[in-house]
């Protein structure tokens, strides 16, 4: 998609094209990639649009796009999919497929080239100082070994920290994502030796105590941290909670990522969950496979967790407007910080959860995007 929709523009010299085209190949490709490996996986769990669903989706776009050029950008076959899970009340038109919304919305919104460098867990620590998070066993900088504070330690010493701490988990400190890059370590489970050879795996290592989650969250899946994942936007001078979802494990698996084979399910604004999960296929869970019914359950101090995440966004309002958090509830019903996405939130399973990712601010958000943007402006200026 990309060589069919990066074009010079009129008197534009080459080096300008050569380094338009880079970022593009850098931020823009594996972005469109990934969206079209999420749809192609959604595919046999959709439900195909009717002609009328196409026309009054075209109509939309045609406010922001001109017809011939509708095919380069959206991708219908993602309507297939929202068109099965429609609820009532919405509209096709609203939501936005993944591939659009990584590539335009997400990138002008978060402004990758600003914001990337900010994803480093090892950084939190100064971030969110004052914040309930995991506590920090060690950490390993550009290959320095570095106790809580910051201050140089031995990899021996690292490691009697490991051991006195127990169970820890190890996470790779930069762009790590859909629960990669992870070692649940124990010593009276693990062999050091497992430990060492992970710590050799990478120059940005962060470890820390494992958690001990909120009883309500633990019946979910209780081999997993379970988390919530919410969407924050700034946007006429408001933060707006997009969506929100509690991802759990399943089979017994460490980690609640649905990248990783879990299972995802929508919060209602009062905290209770919704009757319904999905897995990255789009399938459909009444309840969890390992039996738990999502109806009834309410997220203990939800009010909390939005407010949490409200506050913590304004941090970031200068460098990054599209945040995705993740939050655990302590044992204590406390909000506690897991990480969070400065760029390219997973956003797939919002919708699919919870409807149209923008809501009412959708036509406000897009014509925003397509004013302003200068990457979508700028191919859209080189198509003529």
């Amino acid at each position: 998609m990309i060589d069919d929709i990066i074009r010079p523009y009129p008197g534009e010299n080459e080096v300008s094209f050569a380094k338009r085209k880079a970022y593009y190949f850098r931020i823009l490709d594996w972005r469109i990639n990934y969206g079209n490996k999420s749809v192609e996986k959604k595919l046999p769990n959709s439900t195909p649009i009717s002609a009328k669903d196409k026309k009054e989706i075209g109509d939309f776009w045609n406010k922001y796009l001109a017809p011939e050029l509708h095919e380069k950008f959206i991708d219908y076959r993602y309507y297939d999919v929202f068109n099965k899970v429609l609820r009532e009340g919405e509209h096709l038109w609203q939501y936005i497929p993944d591939t659009f919304f990584y590539s335009f919305v997400d990138e002008y919104f978060s402004n990758p080239q600003h914001s990337d460098p900010c994803d480093d867990k090892n950084l939190y620590d100064l971030y969110f100082h004052d914040i309930n998070r995991p506590r920090t066993v060690f950490r390993k900088v550009n290959n320095l070994f570095l106790d809580a504070k910051y201050d140089e330690i031995s990899q021996e010493e690292a490691l009697i920290k490991a051991r006195e701490c127990g169970e820890v988990i190890l996470k790779i400190g930069k762009f790590s994502y859909g629960g990669h890059g992870i070692l649940f370590w124990s010593p009276t489970k693990n062999r050091e030796s497992e430990l060492i050879e992970f710590l050799k795996g990478s120059s940005n290592i962060i470890c820390q105590e494992v958690i001990k989650q909120h009883p309500v969250l633990k019946s979910l899946n209780p081999s997993s941290v379970n988390t919530i994942r919410m969407m924050t936007l700034l946007f006429n001078d408001k933060i707006h909670v997009l969506s929100s979802v509690v991802r759990m494990g399943i089979n017994g698996c460490r980690t609640d990522n649905a990248s990783s084979g879990g299972i995802v399910c929508g919060i209602r604004p009062d905290g209770y969950l919704k009757d319904v999960a999905y897995d990255t296929s789009a399938n459909v869970y009444l309840k969890h496979p390992q039996g738990t019914k999502f109806e009834g359950i309410q997220i203990p101090n939800y009010s909390l967790c939005v407010e949490f995440a409200i506050r913590l966004a304004k941090r970031f309002s200068s460098i990054t407007k599209l945040i995705s958090w993740d939050v655990a509830i302590d044992e204590n019903g406390q909000p506690m910080l897991i990480e969070f996405g400065v760029s390219n939130g997973q956003m797939d399973f919002h919708q699919l959860c919870n409807g149209p990712i923008l809501g009412e601010l959708t036509e406000d958000v897009l014509h925003e995007v397509f004013s302003k943007s200068y990457t979508l402006t700028s191919i859209l200026k080189s198509l003529g």
